[in-house]
Parts: C-alpha cells; sequence; structure tokens
C-alpha cells in the first residue's frame, strides 16, 4: 500500500495532464479574442492623434497667414514632406494630408489626412479613413472622421476613435 501511495505521487509531479493544458490555451484564447479588438482600437486612436496634431499645426499657420491676408493659402508650412509643386499635399508615414483653398473665395479652408502606410494613402480595407478640418468663412471649425474626403461614410473605425456614431470630435 505504501509502494502504491510513492508511485502515484511520482507519476502526478510529473507534469500536466492534456486537459489542464487545454483549459490553459482556451483561456489564452478568450483573452486573445476580447483584447486584440481593444487593441486595435486603441493603436488607431494614437494614429489619429497624431493625425489631429498635424492639422491643428496647419491650422494655426493658415490662421495666422489670414490675419495679416485676408484669406487662406497653400504655403510651405510645417509639415513634414511637402510635396513641391503643389504645395497642398504632405506626409507621414502614417497620413497623406491634402489641403483645399478655394481659388476665389480664399476664406474657408479644408485639410485632409487620409490614413496611409509608409507614406502612401491606403485606398482599401479596414484603415480607408482619414480626419477631415473644414473652417468656414466664419472661423467655424469642424472635425469628423470618414472614410475619405468626397466620401462622407464612418466606418466602424471612425466610432470607435471618435466615440460618436456620425464621426463628429466632441
Amino acid at each position: 500500500m505504501q509502494s502504491y501511495k510513492r508511485n502515484f505521487l511520482k507519476r502526478k509531479s510529473g507534469g500536466f495532464t492534456l486537459i489542464e493544458l487545454l483549459v490553459v490555451v482556451l483561456i489564452i484564447g478568450i483573452l486573445a479574442t476580447i483584447a486584440l479588438p481593444e487593441y486595435t482600437k486603441a493603436v488607431e486612436k494614437a494614429n489619429a492623434a497624431e493625425a489631429i496634431t498635424l492639422l491643428r499645426n496647419l491650422l494655426t499657420a493658415e490662421k495666422a497667414y489670414k490675419l495679416s491676408n485676408l484669406g487662406f493659402t497653400a504655403l510651405d508650412l510645417q509639415l513634414p514632406n511637402i510635396d513641391p509643386e503643389t504645395k497642398s499635399k504632405a506626409h507621414t508615414e502614417n497620413w497623406a494630408i491634402e489641403m483645399e483653398i478655394h481659388p476665389l473665395y480664399p476664406t474657408t479652408f479644408r485639410a485632409f489626412a487620409g490614413r496611409a502606410k509608409n507614406g502612401t494613402r491606403v485606398s482599401s480595407g479596414s484603415y480607408q479613413y482619414g480626419i477631415l478640418l473644414v473652417v468656414g468663412s466664419d472661423g467655424t471649425e469642424t472635425w469628423t472622421c470618414q472614410q475619405s474626403s468626397g466620401n462622407g461614410t464612418v466606418p466602424k473605425i471612425c466610432k470607435a476613435i471618435t466615440g460618436t456614431t456620425d464621426g463628429t470630435f466632441k
């Protein structure tokens, strides 16, 4: 009887059973399923913050120019990688920025920071979205997250970034 107990204890302390390993793998799978979408949202919120910072810098420079010249202009502002020909496009690794100023009515201003990978605008997939800034002639600012500059569709990721259903920033 004594030797049976010794053999049982030796066998039990040898490792994990298959059921125990499966339970651990199942728990890790459930945690990963819950955590991965939240991680993606957090990363995209950080990327959106980068775009908002770039657009705010652009807006500040444009407002300073407008005070002295009574209109906006697409100048070589403090944006990285400005297109030397048009001066209305710029890009970073994560964002491609396009500026629009009406030639006859330069009192309104639009800038769209579209999601990019390695400086190239993303044209499909879950990262096909951007931040649109519109400044009216009266100085009102509208910040929205939408699919593209000409398409006001609000993707799922925009709802997660802004916390609103229509993609506007609070």
